[in-house]
């Protein structure tokens, strides 16, 4: 009888994870590579056709704009697939546009790979929500941490988030780079919620465990 409940029981964690997962909006993931980059150079587009291409409303259909800031910068490898990533001049501008995401995240490297690359979050009405960095120098020995190359960065906000201006922490011409742009709106169950599902499951499992000594 006890493996009998037993059984039931181990259907908690995978009735919950399915709860959980079927809150959270369909991710949407942009690795720039959909794209031929034409070669170019950002600063000597006088001497260098086609001159680049600086993006602005490519992706605007999967929900994300980019200000005059970025380039797309990459190779044609030799299967004919493309390796594309962002090229910041300064900074990159990310304006989201559609179901505004609470969570983002990307590959970043900063100019140098040293230094800290930092990330100005805004809120729906522009209005700045915090700053966040990546590993690398700060400036301030205490918040400096390792540089990690291609570092995986990831946003959280507890509200929508309408922008996000990336740029490095010395804010020269050349920006970051970044790629593998990932975002969506994730939703997370109230701990009642949570309590009363679980609560819900056990009456159904105590109900069937009866069920079975009769």
């Amino acid at each position: 009888m006890f493996a009998k409940q037993l059984k039931h029981l181990t259907c908690l964690p995978i009735l919950l994870t399915l709860c959980i997962t079927s809150q959270t909006a369909q991710a949407v993931f942009i690795d720039f590579d959909d794209i031929v980059a034409p070669p170019a150079n950002p600063f000597g587009c006088e001497t260098v056709e086609p001159c680049g291409l600086i993006l602005s409303n490519e992706y605007e259909s999967k929900g994300v704009v980019f200000g005059n800031s970025g380039w797309l910068v990459g190779q044609v490898l030799p299967d004919g697939t493309n390796q594309n990533q962002v090229f910041g001049t300064n900074g990159i501008s990310l304006n989201f546009v559609g179901a505004l995401p609470n969570f983002i995240s990307f590959n970043v490297d900063s100019p140098f790979q040293l230094e800290a690359s930092y990330f100005s979050v805004y809120g729906e009405n522009n209005d700045l929500l915090f700053v966040q960095h990546s590993s690398g120098w700060t400036g301030v020995e205490e918040t400096s941490t390792p540089y990690i190359q291609g570092e995986l960065v990831s946003i959280y906000s507890n509200t929508r988030i309408k922008g996000i201006y990336i740029e490095s922490l010395f804010n020269l011409r050349t920006g970051p780079t970044i790629d593998n742009l990932t975002f969506e709106y994730r939703t997370v169950p109230e701990p009642s919620a949570v309590l009363l599902f679980l609560v819900a499951i056990a009456g159904l499992v105590l109900g069937r465990s009866r069920y079975w000594q009769k």
